[in-house]
């Protein structure tokens, strides 16, 4: 049986017949005279060939070399203002298209150079509008700039407690910066952050606030070590501004350091109209009444004990930020260096710290001293916030006159006092012999 004889395959790509210059600008010539198909048939070659040869021909570039001079890819040609000028002369004269065919310009190049110069009022401006231009994009999508990178970074590493949004919300505050958040947890991330890993437990999305400053205070207890001694961090909250209008450091939940902090924060911020407590020793008494609800019956305040799951949650949550922001990243010498660390941060907190609860731009002073719509038209007008300090006498807004209505029955309160109706003191009973 004879064997098929193999078919032999080439190993390499079978390449063209190479062509010299004569040929090409002779098979160009009968192209352009007879067609390309003609010149093709004529001297033997592909028609495709001979329509690179004609169109490079047509636009000036040499075809020696033994290879087609037009090639994929390539730019187009650069015209200086003067030419640029020149064209729309003779675009004015005889046409855009006239004009593309007899110059070998785009007709879009000529409605763009007069897009340009229509603007010009003078011969400089003209010029400037006819200069070449940069293919290269103004602006890098993605690409941030050093300025930039710096303040975020720095913006982080003073404040290394805060998240990717609430720098990002801080920038825009205090420096009219607007960044996204996943830009500035690139730059944090570089810088060693590293996202913590929660659960979020989904909750109803009812929740209360009241409506206005001194309305409602919560009262709680923070334990925490130092070293080996266990301290009680004691903090008054506002419910409205989540303003911290007091705070103690104590050494146990007794009721005496508690009225001593009320006192304090009545002193200076006016007294409440209500005050809420959880069961804690220091707030509450089984038998009988406390000391703190006896002073709060002095001041003529409401006392409140929580009875229910997330009545005291907005203390709850700011002792979470506590132990995160300061007891975890702050090794305290001892007590007294402790207090001065808590009353920096407690500083900080409220005039500095942009808050979530608040729409994120806002820190809890700007609430409870009523300046938030100052505050907010200045992040719209993409001006860095500027605020008087607390000590200003114009940094706050007192209410002065309230209509409130108790059990039915309105009463007119004056500068925290109720003037109507009057206490009635009730006369003793008579006796009679």
């Amino acid at each position: 049986m004879a064997r098929r004889k193999k078919k032999r395959t080439r190993r390499y790509p079978r390449r063209g017949r190479r062509w010299s210059s004569e040929t090409k600008a002779a098979a160009a010539k009968w192209g352009r005279e007879h067609g390309a198909a003609a010149a093709a048939t004529k001297f033997g070659m592909s028609e495709r060939s001979v329509q690179l040869w004609m169109e490079s021909e047509a636009m000036g570039a040499p075809t020696s070399g033994g290879s087609v001079a037009v090639l994929h890819g390539r730019k187009g040609r650069r015209y200086g203002v003067a030419e640029k000028e020149e064209i729309l002369r003779e675009a004015a004269r005889l046409g855009v298209s006239a004009t593309a065919e007899k110059k070998g310009v785009s007709r879009w190049s000529i409605y763009e150079w007069r897009r340009r110069q229509r603007g010009a009022g003078t011969r400089k401006q003209a010029e400037e509008a006819l200069a070449p231009r940069s293919s290269r994009p103004k602006r890098i999508t993605g690409k941030l700039s050093e300025e930039r990178y710096n303040l975020i970074t720095e913006t982080w590493l003073e404040n290394q407690a805060l998240g990717p949004r609430q720098v990002r919300q801080l920038l825009r505050r205090t420096h009219a910066l607007r960044v996204g958040t996943s830009t500035v947890r690139r730059v944090i991330e570089e810088h060693g952050y590293v996202p913590p890993k929660i659960k979020v437990e989904r909750r109803p999305a009812s929740r209360y606030e009241a409506v206005r400053p001194s309305q409602q205070w919560h009262f709680d207890f923070l334990h925490f070590f130092l070293h080996k001694k266990k301290l009680f961090l004691l903090l008054i909250e506002d419910d409205f501004s989540r303003f911290l209008v007091g705070w103690a450091l104590c050494e146990g939940e007794r009721a005496g350091p508690v009225i001593e902090a009320f006192d304090l924060a009545i002193s200076r911020h006016g007294k409440p109209e209500q005050i809420v407590i959880d069961g804690g020793s220091g707030f509450f008494s089984w038998r009988g009444e406390s000391q703190l609800e006896r002073a709060c019956g002095d001041y003529g305040v409401d006392f409140i004990k929580a009875s229910k799951r997330g009545s005291n949650s907005k203390l709850e949550a700011l002792n979470a930020n506590v132990r995160k922001e300061l007891l975890s990243r702050v090794e305290f010498a001892d007590v007294a260096d402790a207090r001065l660390q808590i009353a920096r941060w407690v500083s900080g907190y409220n005039f500095d710290r942009v808050h979530e609860g608040l729409g994120g731009l806002l820190v809890p002073a700007d609430r409870f001293f009523g300046r938030v719509d100052e505050v907010l038209a200045q992040i719209e007008r993409g001006d860095p916030v500027v605020v008087p300090g607390p000590l200003s006498p114009d940094a706050r807004t007192l209410e002065l006159f309230r209509v409130v209505s108790r059990g039915g029955r309105p009463e007119l309160w004056l500068l925290g006092e109720r003037v109507w109706p009057s206490a009635v003191v009730a006369e003793p009973p008579e006796t009679t012999t």
